[in-house]
């Protein structure tokens, strides 16, 4: 007869008895949020962030792999490789501390704490880029520290366009975010609005609103459009509306309680910026102002010219009216 299974006491001190092995999986859990790193709940979509709004066929992991090494790539093109990060005030107290240990003793709870600050603020690095919860399915955003997210998003659609090579199996749309707000009409206008200054005051150029939204009905789609139609126009009244080929594009993605605001050039010649569509799009023929070469009658062949001329003349006849082959010697 087999031994009955053991069991003891919650070590939480609550008096309930369980069986087997107490908080195995709270033990994971717990390891996973206070892992290095940032806290889980900072790596969210929060207000303040800009990146690349990226959209997925389904695999998230390699969609975020192919994305660090595509935006590594671009970034280290245009503005060379990241600088390795310079010493901090903190290692430099250590190795001070280091030094002066060896003329006299320093107290060893104060060489603990500089150590300690110093590990914090390397596992505080800040990278180019950086993965964060958006909170919508097969849709990431990638954090960047670079100001201007445009220039790389532009650079990547423009090779696609015509090297026609794929860069990653598993990435669709890359749309560049230069702001994200809360979700409220307010907000909205008070991020574009600062964002028009930079791109509709001094020249008039034409535009579309592009609005697209995800786990939100509260938002109107009417009132957000007029609304920034009116906000554009207002910066400059040479701003036009054109829905086929704008200058500019506002791209309004909307995600639960947060927006994320873009403005794109040649958004519909890229193709909405989806690389799949890009790489699949064929260039349209161009039209060629070559004159065809002459071709070669053999004498055996009739000749083209006296068909041509017996047929217009009887075409000619049938009409009524007169060619010199009617007219007698």
């Amino acid at each position: 007869m087999s031994d009955p299974k053991r069991i003891k006491l919650d070590p939480s001190g609550n008096g309930k008895w369980k069986k087997g092995k107490d908080g195995k999986r709270n033990y994971y859990a717990k390891a996973g949020e206070n892992g290095g790193g940032k806290p889980a709940r900072e790596r969210y979509l929060k207000p303040g962030h800009r990146g690349f709004l990226i959209t997925c066929n389904g695999r998230v992991r390699d969609c975020v792999r192919d994305s660090y090494r595509i935006l590594n790539e671009y970034a280290d093109e245009l503005y060379g490789p990241q600088e390795q990060a310079k010493e901090t005030e903190a290692e430099k107290e250590v190795a001070a501390g280091t030094e002066a240990d060896e003329q006299e003793e320093e107290d060893i709870s104060t060489k603990l704490e500089k150590e300690a600050e110093a590990a914090g603020q390397k596992s505080d690095k800040a990278f180019r880029f950086q993965n964060v919860e958006s909170g919508a399915m097969n849709c990431l955003f990638i954090q960047t520290s670079l100001e201007k997210p445009n220039e790389i998003g532009y650079k990547l659609m423009k090779d696609l366009s015509v090297t026609k090579k794929h860069k990653s199996r598993f990435i669709l749309r890359m749309l560049p975010i230069e702001a994200v707000c809360r979700a409220n009409l307010k907000d909205i206008m008070d991020t574009v609005g600062a964002l028009c200054d930079r791109y509709f005051l001094k020249e008039p150029k034409s535009y579309a609103i592009i609005f697209n939204r995800r786990l939100n009905n509260e938002l109107s789609r009417d009132d957000v459009i007029r609304e920034l139609a009116d906000l554009i126009t207002a910066k400059n009244a040479g701003n036009k509306a054109n829905l086929k080929n704008p200058d500019l594009a506002v791209i309004v993605e909307v995600i639960k309680g947060l927006c994320c605001i873009g403005i794109l050039q040649e958004y519909y010649q890229l193709r909405k910026y989806n690389s799949a569509e890009i790489v699949a799009q064929t260039p349209a023929p161009q039209p060629t102002d070559a004159e065809p070469a002459p071709t070669e009658v053999s004498e055996n062949e009739p000749k083209v010219d006296g068909e041509a001329a017996s047929t217009a003349s009887k075409e000619s006849k049938e009409d009524g009216s007169v060619t010199s082959a009617d007219i007698p010697e």
